[in-house]
């Protein structure tokens, strides 16, 4: 409903204004911030009740400006003629420029009368005073009598075209009926005297100051409300519009309690009772106490997120400026960094054989797939070499098979670059390079980034602040940086330098060195390539600017995004509260509504489903995307899962933790459901993520050909297995 009722105010506004739904009594419309808040209403209220309140709200929002309420605070009008004949000029703009909803109005207005919410169904719409039955007449009342004096004034509010026009019916009107008492008919029977058509001070003191609020009101300069606007002396008060049928509200008073807002209209308080003998718009009172009696007292508050409008550039640190900075740290000739080379050459020469393997079975399976959606056809050309056949064969024509193009694929994996991974860094790089292997090989566009908080923060000093995004937007952290360690634009010597330098930080993390004394201390990496935390959804956040420019650049039908993690990610700062300072957020509470401005999609979530929710947003923005997830679950050098782990693992899975542990020791990996991922895959980490590139045994010397069969197909079946990640992608993309 919500999702309805934004697209709706944006189609009528002509922007993007942002529309929420608050726990408080009013509707209001916030100029600078451009948003649009509604009650949380009652289950009972019906569709077109809310539509209109929108429409009517959007009304206030392009036809209703400051200006105008300065005036009236000026001139000392009464709240309710001003915010009557107001509804009736901005209602009559938004009939005119949208004559769809002249429909829309007509039925809301009939739902809410049947309601009661005019309060005159025990005393008949033609026993209220004047400005009671034009309020009836101009929100679609039948019967409504005028007198010829009075159809006057009815005619001048049907012609109302300006804010001043306004002012000056509202202050006639006025004055008019207190001239003329026959036409207040309301209960008390009395009519009273008042300078300027306002009524006694004391009218002033207890209503309309109030409403347009003094320098001892607390209020927001920004919030155009279902009433009166309160007003801050060392705010903007020029940002701040009020509106019809609802109460004053403010940023922190709509955010913090439902008691704040209690009137509807332009210029005053509708709450308020006049004095006797003061002309009262008693309709315009009912109204809004009806609608909030509509109002949902018991709804949880919601905080509403939308994505930031980031650029993925300023977090990206490009391989050339990686390659650079390590070339400048670790020495040539130095004895450990020339062994690590000579490991890392020895590593790949003995993947060769398994990754080309593994290519081949992966065009075997394209070529497979291709030809199992392959179509046969009929030419309308005669195959003369099956015209004997003609007694017994009525196919006599050529045919054709159409093979499918086969779908181009791109891959995006981000790697979680945080302390936790040490024990699983040096596993998790060897995992790495035989996928950048296997891509550089099948010419499948790749990027690799690892999420960190430590390059910025410690290169560049301390930051430790938020991106800079606007009001309501999610604020991620300035320190995230996405480290593009491989990219398919590099050059081949580049990913030689790359894998040297990545190999090197890993086996110095991991400290897997027990010969130090022959081949050479291993150097300590930069501390900028330091792990710290993990700003997985920070990641997510700047992904969501990157990767649809990535498709759009390389051309690919689809991205295979990969996230390999060990835990969960850092909580986010917030939503940004204040539209100046960097110094305020709204945390995530048990409801939330996160919202795409982009594809328009909203997504709900609690405080416990943030990385999902970014995920599916993710997925939104581009479509065609396959989201997987590794999460190194194990513990210890041997990265092992022990049993009560399992049981936190799958706790919100109908997985048995018997089951799983079994399809562990037999796969090296168990596949579970998430909502945030297309596939989730646990993985044990540690020792148990290194690849294998064992041969075969020694003591098959002389075997028989039946033991080498079993022997060299167990031992393939070892090394492609322990390749988890290459095993899984393959899979993905064929």
């Amino acid at each position: 409903m919500m999702k309805n009722k934004s697209t709706i105010a944006r189609l009528l506004a002509e922007e993007d204004i942002h529309v929420v739904s608050k726990k408080m009594d009013t509707a209001y419309f916030n100029i600078k911030k451009r948003e649009l808040g509604l009650p949380i209403w009652k289950d009972e209220v019906s569709k077109v009740e809310e539509e209109l309140m929108v429409c009517h709200e959007i009304g206030h929002a392009l036809w209703t400006s400051m200006d105008m309420l300065d005036k009236a605070e000026k001139r000392k009008l009464n709240h309710s003629f001003v915010n009557i004949l107001e509804d009736a000029r901005i209602e009559k703009f938004v009939q005119r420029k949208y004559p769809g909803s002249v429909n829309l109005f007509k039925k809301g207005y009939t739902a809410l009368s049947a309601r009661d919410f005019f309060g005159i169904a025990n005393e008949g719409v033609n026993s209220c005073n004047l400005i009671d039955r034009i309020n009836l007449f101009f929100k679609g009342q039948d019967g409504v009598e005028f007198s010829d004096a009075e159809k006057v004034f009815v005619d001048r509010t049907a012609n109302l075209e300006t804010e001043d026009e306004v002012l000056d019916l509202a202050e006639e009107l006025y004055k008019y009926m207190q001239e003329n008492p026959e036409t207040d008919k309301h209960d008390d029977g009395e009519s009273g005297e008042g300078e300027n058509g306002d009524g006694d001070s004391d009218n002033n003191e207890s209503g309309d100051k109030s409403e347009f609020g003094d320098d001892d009101t607390a209020g927001s300069d920004d919030t155009f409300s279902k009433g009166e606007v309160e007003k801050d002396v060392d705010t903007d008060a020029d940002d701040t519009k009020s509106s019809a049928n609802g109460g004053a509200s403010t940023d922190d008073d709509a955010r913090e309690s439902s008691d704040t807002s209690d009137g509807s209209e332009v210029g005053g308080d509708a709450t308020s009772s006049a004095p006797a003998g003061v002309p009262e718009a008693k309709t315009d009172k009912a109204l809004s106490d009806g609608l909030k009696s509509l109002v949902d007292g018991d709804a949880n508050e919601k905080v509403y997120a939308r994505i930031p409008k980031l650029d993925s550039s300023e977090f990206i640190v490009d391989y050339k400026s990686i390659i650079a900075e390590l070339n400048a740290h670790y020495e040539s000739g130095d004895r450990w960094v020339e062994y690590s080379l000579g490991e890392v050459k020895e590593f790949k020469n003995d993947s060769k054989k398994t990754v080309n393997y593994m290519v081949k079975e992966f065009e075997m399976k394209k070529s497979a797939d291709q030809y199992a959606r392959a179509a046969t056809s009929k030419t309308g050309t005669l195959d003369m070499g099956a015209l004997h056949t003609y007694k017994f064969n009525d196919d006599l024509f050529k045919k054709v098979t159409t093979l499918p193009g086969a779908t181009n694929h791109g891959m995006v994996m981000v790697l979680d670059w945080s302390g936790s991974m040490v024990e699983n860094i040096k596993g998790t790089v060897e995992q790495l390079l035989q996928l950048v292997m296997f891509c550089r090989r099948t010419k499948i566009p790749f990027e690799v980034f690892a999420f960190t908080s430590c390059y910025r923060r410690l290169g560049y000093g301390e930051r430790g602040g938020f991106a800079d995004v606007d009001y309501g937007e999610i604020t991620i952290s300035d320190d995230l940086s996405l480290l593009n360690f491989f990219s398919s634009r590099m050059s081949a010597a580049d990913e030689e330098k790359m894998m040297h330098y990545l190999w090197m930080i890993a086996k110095r993390y991991n400290q897997s060195y027990e010969n130090w004394n022959d081949i050479g201390f291993p150097t300590t990496p930069p501390s900028r390539y330091a792990m710290g935390g993990t700003p997985l959804n920070d990641a997510i956040v700047a992904l969501m600017d990157f990767l649809p420019k990535y498709k759009k650049t390389t051309g690919v039908q689809k991205i295979n995004t990969i996230f390999l993690t060990d835990g969960a990610s850092n909580g986010l700062p917030g939503v940004k509260d204040n539209l100046n300072d960097n110094d305020f957020y709204s945390r995530f509470m048990r409801e939330n509504l996160l919202i795409d401005p982009v594809t328009n999609k909203r997504y709900e979530f609690s405080q416990h489903e943030v990385t999902n929710t970014l995920l599916k947003a993710l997925k939104g923005r581009v479509s065609g995307m396959n989201v997987v997830g590794f999460f190194l679950a194990g513990s210890g050098r041997k990265g092992t899962i022990n049993r009560r782990r399992w049981y936190y693992i799958l706790r919100d899975t109908n997985f048995a933790v018997d089951r799983a542990m079994k399809e562990m020791r037999k796969n090296k990996v168990v596949m579970l459901e998430s909502n945030g991922y297309d596939q989730y895959y646990i993985l044990p980490g540690g020792g148990s993520l290194a690849v294998e590139n064992e041969g075969l045994a020694d003591d098959l010397a002389g075997a028989s050909k039946a033991k080498l069969k079993t022997a060299f197909a167990k031992s393939n079946k070892g090394r492609i297995q322990s390749r988890v990640l290459l095993n899984k992608f393959v899979g993905m993309v064929a």
